[in-house]
């Protein structure tokens, strides 16, 4: 991914913990002071979606069956979903800018 600001190219990839931490969709770029919007890609959101919903379904059978074996396989469909967008994000979305600038209101 780009974490680059599109109107400074400040690099905005070393804060990405803390931005993390708290969900929001824009965030204020800390060099020009600009407003940006986070840009996800359909891809990565249907994967996230994806990986969630299945993580939710196991664990719910798991919970229901008392199945330590279910259990297991719902925390390892979780760290693979989130290794494959781990991956997406380095592989193929290498040029995809990560924030692009707020539509004007």
């Amino acid at each position: 991914m780009n974490y680059r600001c599109p109107h400074c190219s400040q690099d905005l990839a070393t804060r990405k913990l803390g931005r993390a931490l708290i969900a929001r969709m824009e965030i204020d770029c800390p060099r020009c002071q600009r407003r940006l919007r986070l840009n996800l890609h359909p891809a990565e959101t249907a994967l996230v979606l994806a990986a969630s919903a299945a993580f939710v379904a196991l664990a719910t059978l798991a919970y229901q069956r008392q199945s330590q074996g279910l259990l297991l396989a719902a925390l390892v469909t979780g760290a693979a979903g989130m290794g494959a967008v781990y991956l997406l994000e380095r592989r193929w979305l290498r040029d995809w800018p990560r924030y692009v600038p707020r539509a004007m209101e």
